[in-house]
């Protein structure tokens, strides 16, 4: 949540036309998500996702790979938007390019920050609209129209499934749209995507959900059962229905608003948002969520309004109770609720959300009031509880069956065991020692072992170079016949690849079932590592793999007719 992330930025970079980093072939069926599954998001800075990875995702191979990530950027001339180059925004560090990098072929949630405020001018609605004001008439008009071409183009670019989150929460106060420019602007820029053939670029009409009442003259009561009707752009142009989860009936009065009287219960809120997606046959988002002012490392708790943070005691169950609940009503809601993100962010390492001890909401050393640490890995009966929710096959990755995490009653869930081998390791400059290796061609294989690259059954433009396919141009394939899955349906597929092409230089490599024409189960987005001598291996989420698959057929694509990369193995876990 970046509320005033973009006041006052004149001092930086120019946006420039946008040109992504990442360039990814989608699945055909990538701008959906299968019916009763849910895609989890992480976000939301580059370091936060950076450090998500690395003691996360690195550390624990079985901890369910997140669909997507969320980042912000904005469309304000003379302001930096992360898409091509570091942006730091009040010390929200954005980097698109690096985090894609970093999760080759997630989804990307994007919030589009479109407030002017404290001046409540709403000049980038106005811009977006076409209206010829005198403060926007001209250049000024134009930049903004032509930067939100520019990240269309670039969201487009991206080949990810990309969840754009258009002026997000846009009946918070705090962003102080106007409801008619904010209508208006919704439509220009889904009739942008449109025009620009942005197919894999949905948009997000995301509330704020906020527990207290604003201006009603300014359409900011929530609790008006017709809220949300006062700000809808229409069916024609929204895709997902959004909401802000920040808490949760028993215990937001406890400590989170144990200072302040809100206007709504929480739940009657998240209800109506959902209750309106349904109505209008929209799928639905939760499009942030943490348990604000909670700290995981320290387990203390204060007010959003004011820091006056106090000891739970040791007892981490106390801040479970946020996670437990929060899980329950997705689970709940699955039948609507297509994708959840996850703030999973240090809140006091960001000067934006710095709140010192006894420093209220809106004093100029707490202007944003105060939001605590998020981060699951800070606690390890909390990232232990969350790793099995995330298990539930209610989620995409998931492959439990129910819940199964224990969030309360004072009993700990068990930590986690020892970290297993990271998933993705440093580059190399030859070969390492694989796994256990399958059988030559004519001997089934075990999907789960490693099967070398040069033991294909069929293929077509490929050749063998030592104990590597070697030199893979785009549109080749190789063919795995006798692939023996056990019954068993695997979450990811891991494989060890080089590529001579330059490391900012992105391609695609997919796996399909069946033959190079059958369904595609995973389609990593790949970049280049300089040399064909120089190996790394990435683990990606595999889906809609058919029952009853014996065959793997492995194809690359890319741009151009030069060589792609050289491929070692790939084995499923």
């Amino acid at each position: 949540m970046f509320r005033k992330v973009l006041t006052g930025l004149g001092v930086l970079a120019a946006s420039a036309v946008a040109v992504p980093l990442i360039v990814a072939a989608l699945p055909a069926d990538a701008a959906t998500v299968a019916p009763g599954r849910i895609t989890f998001l992480a976000g939301q800075t580059t370091p936060d996702l950076s450090a998500f990875k690395q003691q996360v995702l690195d550390r624990d191979a079985s901890f369910p790979r997140p669909g997507g990530v969320t980042l912000y950027t904005n469309i304000s001339p003379n302001a930096c938007n992360g898409l091509t180059a570091t942006c730091n925004l009040n010390g929200n560090v954005v980097n698109f390019n690096q985090t894609l990098a970093e999760y080759p072929g997630a989804a990307l949630a994007v919030g589009l920050y479109l407030s002017d405020s404290p001046g409540c001018n709403n000049q980038p609605l106005r811009a977006i609209i076409g209206r010829q004001d005198a403060d926007i008439a001209g250049a000024l008009g134009q930049q903004y129209r032509q930067n939100l071409d520019n990240l269309i183009t670039y969201l487009k670019n991206t080949g990810r499934q990309v969840y754009l989150r258009v002026g997000y929460e846009f009946d918070g106060p705090w962003n102080c749209y106007n409801t008619d420019f904010y209508r208006d602007a919704f439509r220009v820029v889904k009739q942008r995507i449109n025009t620009l053939g942005a197919g894999n670029v949905k948009t997000v009409w995301q509330s704020a959900s906020y527990v207290k009442d604003g201006a009603a003259e300014y359409k900011f009561d929530f609790s008006n059962p017709n809220h949300l009707a006062d700000w809808y752009p229409g069916d024609d142009v929204v895709d997902y229905v959004g909401m802000s989860t920040f808490y949760w009936d028993a215990t937001y009065r406890q400590y989170q608003w144990a200072c302040d009287t809100p206007t709504s219960t929480p739940s009657v809120l998240y209800d109506r948002v959902l209750t309106f997606a349904r109505t209008h046959g929209k799928p639905a988002m939760i499009a942030e969520s943490a348990p604000q002012a909670y700290r995981t490392a320290n387990l203390d708790a204060s007010c959003v309004n004011v820091n006056n943070r106090v000891s739970l005691g040791g007892d981490w169950t106390k801040i479970g109770s946020w996670y437990d609940q929060f899980f329950a009503y997705v689970n709940r809601n699955a039948d609507v609720l297509r994708v959840v993100s996850y703030i999973n962010s240090n809140w006091e390492a960001i000067s934006q959300f710095n709140c010192p001890p006894g420093a209220s909401s809106g004093a100029p050393n707490c202007t944003d009031g105060y939001w605590g640490d998020s981060q699951i890995q800070d606690n390890p009966n909390i990232l232990a509880g969350f790793k099995r929710e995330l298990q539930n096959s209610v989620f995409v990755n998931g492959t439990l069956s129910g819940r199964g995490a224990n969030w309360g009653g004072g009993v700990p869930t068990s930590p986690p065991t020892n970290p297993t081998t990271p998933p993705t390791t440093p580059p190399t400059t030859s070969p390492t020692t694989a796994p256990p290796t399958t059988a030559p061609p004519g001997a089934g294989r075990n999907a789960f072992a490693t099967i070398e690259a040069e033991s294909r059954d069929s293929q077509s433009g490929t050749r063998i170079a030592g104990n590597r396919l070697t030199s893979l141009t785009s549109g080749d394939w190789a063919r795995y016949d006798r692939v023996d899955f056990g019954g068993r349906t695997p979450n990811q597929v891991v494989f060890r690849y080089s590529s001579a092409r330059p490391t900012n230089q992105a391609f695609t490599l997919e796996f399909h079932a069946g033959s190079a024409t059958g369904p595609v189960i995973a389609a990593p987005g790949l970049l280049g590592t300089g040399s064909v001598n120089t190996f790394t291996e990435i683990p990606f989420n595999v889906s809609n793999l058919p029952p009853g698959t014996t065959s793997i057929t492995v194809v690359p694509r890319a741009n151009d007719s030069a060589d792609v990369l050289d491929l070692d193995w790939f084995r499923f876990l």
